[in-house]
């Protein structure tokens, strides 16, 4: 099913059966010894939500649209009887004013089912990579360690969502997403534009860096060479020629940053990038590996409210990514107080 057919009254079933699952070939037999032990008994209860909530929706879908269009004839048939004088632009704001609450009440039951899922369902999934692991809709990261670390680009204002945090061979991992803001000026208007969105993680190290090394995303060298953001720090020039192409490097510490670098390291980088719509840059400070991916979607929410509530997708693809990130980990060996 798919939104045109939802909304021409296509039969609404529930699907039981789906095969879904990808993982690794060493590994796939444990997570599908996981996913059938946690997560599939929740899986029946959580189609016949997603039948309720479609069906919910689409009975207030055709109401909607019938008290709309009641509303439409009855404004257009007293219309010569409004003495206004721009009758169409004060009807087409009574219009878009109407439509806001009946579209926040057709929209309420898949709201609330996807609220549910997200709550019982990806802590369930995050358990998989450890027991200390949390899904929390309430915790933040630090946003002034975010600051210090020069990744962020200039914003406004900030907000956080979903948050991950838990444990991986002895190193702290914590993931956060993130939309940064900022007004412009145009004309005589102002308008909010997206300066970021997507994951913000904080990976802890046993060894506190001497220097801080912020890889970006190239816009141009003396771009990224002029702009304020990076102060302090000094260009670093790398061996390999795909990377330079991708990333600038800048650094307090030249010779810290290329033992930082290798070629498993980047390798890993440019495998999670490719995740992410190849957005993705890092800074290495302090005592934390910081990386900020960016992307479009939001990453702990259902793939749609159409398909089946098995959670298959959504098991495979955090685990893909999760298993990115371990990678990272041991290539860099945080976990380690001594050595690069």
């Amino acid at each position: 099913m798919h939104l045109l057919s939802f909304v021409f009254g296509a039969p609404i079933r529930a699907i039981r059966n789906s095969n879904n699952l990808v993982a690794d070939p060493a590994e796939i037999a444990q997570f599908k010894q996981y996913y059938q032990q946690h997560l599939e008994p929740l899986t029946s209860k959580f189609e016949n939500a997603r039948v309720a909530s479609l069906k919910a929706c689409r009975q207030r879908l055709y109401l909607c649209a019938a008290i709309y269009l009641g509303i439409v004839i009855l404004a257009f048939m007293f219309m010569p009887y409004m003495h206004l004088s721009e009758p169409l632009m004060v009807y087409f704001i009574g219009f878009v004013v109407l439509a806001l609450p009946l579209v926040w009440w057709l929209y309420n039951p898949i709201k609330h089912y996807k609220k549910d899922v997200k709550l019982k369902i990806y802590p369930l999934i995050f358990k998989y990579f450890g027991q200390d692991f949390i899904f929390s809709v309430d915790h933040k990261m630090s946003l002034s360690a975010l600051k210090a670390s020069k990744l962020l680009p200039y914003y406004e204002d900030a907000n956080f969502f979903d948050y991950v945090q838990g444990t991986y061979n002895g190193v702290e991992i914590a993931l956060n997403e993130l939309h940064l803001t900022k007004q412009i000026r145009r004309d005589k208007s102002t308008d909010t534009v997206s300066v970021f969105k997507g994951v913000m993680i904080e990976l802890s190290s046993h060894k506190d860096f001497r220097g801080h090394t912020v890889v970006v995303k190239t816009r141009g060298s003396l771009v990224n060479f002029l702009s304020d953001s990076f102060k302090g720090l000094e260009r670093v020039r790398l061996e390999d020629p795909v990377f330079e192409k991708l990333f600038d490097v800048f650094s307090t510490d030249q010779i810290e940053a290329r033992y930082l670098l290798t070629v498993s390291f980047m390798q890993r980088l440019q495998a999670l990038s490719a995740s992410f719509g190849n957005k993705i840059q890092c800074a290495f400070y302090r005592n934390q590996l910081l990386i900020m991916l960016g992307s479009k979607g939001d990453r702990f929410e259902m793939a749609s409210i159409f398909k089946p509530a098995t959670f298959q997708y959504e098991f495979s693809q955090i685990n893909k990514e999760m298993k990115q990130l371990f990678a990272i980990v041991d290539v860099l060996q945080l976990e380690r107080a001594t050595g690069l």
